[in-house]
């Protein structure tokens, strides 16, 4: 098999990076799965040997093949050993690579092209109100659209409401890292870069060696990481936002807990909520109801607020 796959169809011969041409036009052959390929009398101008990928044809180790990103061979390449290279945004190893190639294309080209526009509107010929906007402003708006995305998933309209949502979302991310841009602090590409890394990092199971069991295990493997990466934490509840609604409060505040030995399972957190409310302690109840909810795989904080949208529907 060749050393090198590169994961593009031929509707997408404009996405090919400056290193993967450069990485082509220094391979002795390079083989195509697509015999209209564009890229063919390109590298056949730069001297390059070219030629169908058909079954039997090896390359012997000093080549490269180009396919397309659903195509079975790239898959082939990758169990091989090959590397596939998949543009500006590469997986963390060849098989997601492969898997990945045309996502990985399309996202670069458009959250690039989401990140110029924002650039644009911060810019010197930009927006007046852009301008004017900074973390503590965009405050109302990030907590709105988070909302707002909320609400559409709880009224079931996940097509195109929720795509629009979503957007508006990504917007208040994009906008946030543009202002640190502009000040020289981080930009949104160390902050998808950190995400990559912190989502590699907490799944071992995917882009490691560990085993699991099932979604247990990884709840349990991702707290244990997630704990280590923060060891400058003073207490078990440092960092559990102040501002978080009250359910969804006593619901992380619970989780930390857990570590420490707090045990809530549904017969206990059900004796005492009856219990605080037969007290008259309506505080005390809501947070062993959160508990009783936890203990049923029930988020708490949603089931309220979908509860609540019904009621109103119902007068």
């Amino acid at each position: 098999m060749p050393e090198l796959a590169v994961a593009l169809a031929a509707e997408d011969a404009g996405d090919l990076t400056l290193q993967e041409w450069d990485l082509l036009r220094s391979q002795p052959t390079v083989l195509f799965e697509d015999a209209s390929h564009p890229l063919i009398e390109r590298l056949a101008a730069e001297g390059v040997s070219t030629g169908a990928a058909q079954d039997g044809i090896e390359v012997g180790g000093a080549g490269a093949i180009v396919v397309p990103p659903d195509s079975p061979r790239l898959l082939e390449a990758a169990r091989a050993g090959s590397e596939v290279r998949v543009g500006v945004a590469r997986g963390p190893d060849p098989l997601t690579a492969a898997h990945g190639a045309r996502l990985a294309r399309r996202a670069a080209r458009s959250l690039g092209e989401l990140a110029l526009v924002m650039a644009r509107l911060r810019g010197p010929d930009g927006c007046p109100w852009d301008h004017e906007q900074s973390h503590a402003s965009l405050q109302v708006h990030l907590l709105e659209e988070a909302h707002e995305v909320l609400e559409v998933i709880d009224e079931g309209r996940v097509g195109a409401d929720l795509e629009e949502e979503l957007g508006d979302l990504l917007l208040q991310v994009v906008f946030h890292a543009q202002i640190a841009s502009d000040d020289g602090r981080f930009d949104i590409d160390s902050v998808a870069r950190r995400l990559v890394a912190k989502l590699v990092h907490r799944h071992p199971h995917v882009f490691g060696d560990t085993d699991v069991s099932g979604a247990a295990d990884v709840v349990r493997n991702w707290e244990s990481i997630k704990a280590q990466e923060k060891t400058a934490r003073s207490g078990p509840f440092d960092g559990i936002p102040s501002g978080l609604p009250a359910l969804m409060a006593a619901h992380k505040t619970q989780k930390r807990a857990a570590a420490l030995g707090f045990d809530a399972d549904e017969d206990r957190a059900r004796t005492n909520a009856a219990e605080a409310l037969a007290a008259g302690d309506v505080g005390e109840t809501l947070f062993w109801v959160v508990a009783l909810a936890r203990a049923r795989g029930v988020d708490a904080e949603g089931a309220l607020r979908k509860a609540t949208a019904e009621f109103t529907r119902s007068l």
